[in-house]
């Protein structure tokens, strides 16, 4: 480590701006640095305020909160589990009630609280409640009522800020929430214990009041913007299925990935070998960039001004290899051995440390208020970003097998739904047509810009149409189709505007938003979700085009994160309505998959088919490819 450097900065410059605290945690949280994020939520945003005055807390026994609760018909909820586990004990709870213009609370016992928290006709707010549903599951405590998500609430509001409850309290009621003392937490055995008012946790009961006051608050403003409906029908309802989902879980076949990674390994040694006998260095380390430009730009000549980093080395990352990817067959080498290496160190490898002692299953964790867009994400592990449109990263599905020994895995798939989606919103009515009919959409774009009959298009043009049709609709601009396509620039602008002169409905649809957004700062998806976007009017080119692609992108990919989450209310009331031992398993983007009973099988086919396909009507038909097998590759 170099410590001579000559840095001219100041310590104090340093230290942490209070000021980008919530985008340091909306950042973090995105990357998953979890260290990192925990430090930021101890960091206060406004830490040296006096804190505005909040309604003091009156601590009374359980009794007296359950009374009150049912007279007002809502409380705030705060339960603590005793570790990250799914199935963790239950180590704390504390209810909130706002009655007779004072805030009760109590901190009790699951035998005591238990009528209260299944009584439907009392709502909880709290702070990840669909977490805090699954600590309860596991003490066999059924949460009941309806759900006010504090940070849910909040991601309708302002999907791209922090929804932190201690940055929310903060920056919206001007309190600050300390750190709770993770030593004072009750032992098991006050777990069935009402809690004496003198022993109740301080900060705990304080959040307890600060729930309360936000969920008046959001529920407010939800209805002031027009999203208490996309709450109320979407977001909270799923939030209950989304529990089931990581509580049922899904198996994975450790001896399957093992097989899977020994060959990886092999595929590795064998690409090392043959890119140091290309380089001629039998030493070479190919994970060092720094030795890899050395070899391209010095040794093998394959740039006459190769791209350099601000250190001064040479540039070896993926979009600058497939650049030179015809000079040398070196390329493709280095590019297979990283893809290798990347699926086996981040996928494969760690998946072990996921699986779940108690019941032999990964159990991840849904993300709601995460994604500016609407979608569900997905960690511990992250299997939203398994690369399975790969041919190895395919081979993954393979280890996703049923719970059961003759089970089996059913997967059901959205089929183009977001270029429907781009037909139905632009109504253009060649796409409406060509989806009407069930005509292969890529081939028909391919006849349309090439001007050749549909049965004369060559399978080249239906893979550049295939490009056009993603690309273009997200603002791809002609240097970027070029990339993809690996043509001239020229021709990718004369793709463009052939595109755009036969589809002028599409042109129009995205000139039109970009340019109601301007006006009005927000985009919408078909159901009213909203993603600001502040910068369509910035005087940077750079971030003015940025917000363009992205006001343009939100109401296509939020409707489709829309459909799909309101088809998996749909699909799990309707197996629940019918007893189903079958379970919903997992969402990954466009696909829902299924840990099916073979006696179920073709009665759950039929039921998600129908829900998914018929959960709303668009000027085009929603098509769903349904299969099922041993395991998911073979389902899909």
């Amino acid at each position: 480590i170099k410590t001579d450097i000559p840095v001219e900065v100041e310590t104090e410059q340093m230290k942490v701006n209070q000021e980008y605290s919530p985008l340091l945690a909306d950042l973090f949280e995105k990357y998953e640095f979890s260290s990192l994020n925990k430090f930021i939520g101890h960091i206060s945003v406004e830490e040296n305020k006096p804190d505005a005055e909040l309604p003091e807390a009156v601590h009374v026994r359980v009794g007296e909160v359950i009374k009150a609760a049912t007279k007002v018909g809502i409380c705030s909820l705060i339960t603590e589990g005793a570790d990250s586990s799914i199935f963790t004990k239950t180590v704390r709870i504390i209810v909130g009630v706002r009655y007779d213009n004072r805030i009760f609370v109590c901190e009790g016992g699951i035998n005591d609280l238990k009528p209260l928290l299944e009584d439907s006709a009392v709502g909880k707010c709290g702070d990840d409640l669909k977490r805090q549903m699954n600590i309860l599951a596991a003490s066999h405590v059924n949460l009941q009522g309806k759900l006010y998500d504090i940070p849910l609430m909040h991601y309708l509001l302002d999907p791209e800020k922090s929804h932190k409850i201690d940055i929310l309290s903060q920056s919206i009621l001007g309190v600050s929430l300390g750190a709770s003392d993770k030593n004072s937490l009750p032992t098991t055995g006050s777990l069935f214990d009402d809690i004496s008012p003198n022993e109740v946790n301080r900060d705990r009961s304080k959040e307890a009041v600060v729930l309360l006051l936000l969920k008046e608050r959001f529920c407010e403003d939800l209805a002031k913007n027009s999203v208490s409906d996309l709450y109320d029908k979407m977001e909270e309802p799923l939030l209950k299925v989304l529990s089931k989902m990581e509580r049922n879980g899904v198996k994975v076949d450790l001896s399957s990935l093992k097989v899977f990674a020994d060959h990886l390994r092999q595929e590795m040694l064998e690409r090392e070998a043959r890119i140091r006998e290309m380089a001629g260095e039998p030493s070479l380390n190919i994970s060092s960039p720094k030795q890899i430009g050395t070899v391209l730009f010095e040794k093998l000549h394959l740039s006459d001004k190769p791209k350099k980093n601000n250190n001064g080395t040479y540039s070896t990352e993926e979009a600058t290899l497939l650049d030179l990817a015809d000079k040398h067959p070196i390329i493709d080498e280095i590019l297979e051995y990283r893809a290798v290496r990347k699926l086996l160190s981040t996928y494969i490898e760690p998946f072990p440390g996921y699986i779940e002692p108690a019941d032999g299953k990964v159990h991840t964790t849904f993300n709601q208020a995460l994604t500016a867009t609407g979608r569900l994400s997905s960690s511990n592990p992250n299997l939203q970003n398994i690369p399975i449109r790969s041919d190895r990263g395919r081979e993954i599905r393979k280890a996703f097998v049923p719970s059961t020994k003759d089970g089996l895995i059913l997967s059901a798939d959205y089929s183009q739904i977001e270029l429907r989606i781009m037909a139905h919103l632009s109504c253009d009515q060649h796409l409406i047509s060509a989806f009407k009919q069930g005509i292969d959409i890529h081939a028909a774009t391919a006849a349309k810009i090439f001007g050749v009959p549909h049965e004369q298009v060559t399978a080249d043009q239906r893979r550049i149409a295939k490009t056009a049709n993603f690309g273009i609709m997200y603002g791809i601009s002609a240097f970027g189709l070029a990339q993809r396509l690996r043509i001239g620039r020229k021709e990718a602008q004369k793709i463009i505007d052939d595109y755009f002169a036969n589809f002028p409905s599409i042109l129009s649809f995205i000139e039109d938003t970009k340019a109601a957004t301007r006006e009005t700062g927000y985009v919408e998806t078909l159901f009213g979700r909203r993603r600001y976007l502040p910068d369509i009017n910035s005087k940077n080119g750079t971030v003015r085009a940025l917000a363009e692609r992205n006001a343009v992108n939100a109401p296509i990919q939020g409707t489709s994160a829309d459909i799909i989450k309101m088809a998996m209310i749909d699909v799990d009331e309707a197996m629940s309505q019918v007893g189903m031992k079958s379970k919903m398993v997992l969402q990954i983007h466009d696909e829902l998959v299924f840990d099916a009973i073979p006696e179920e099988i073709e009665d759950l086919k039929r039921i998600v088919i129908d829900r998914m396909e018929n959960v709303v009507k668009l000027s085009v038909p929603l098509t769903v490819e349904c299969n099922y097998g041993k395991n998911w590759l073979e389902a899909h």
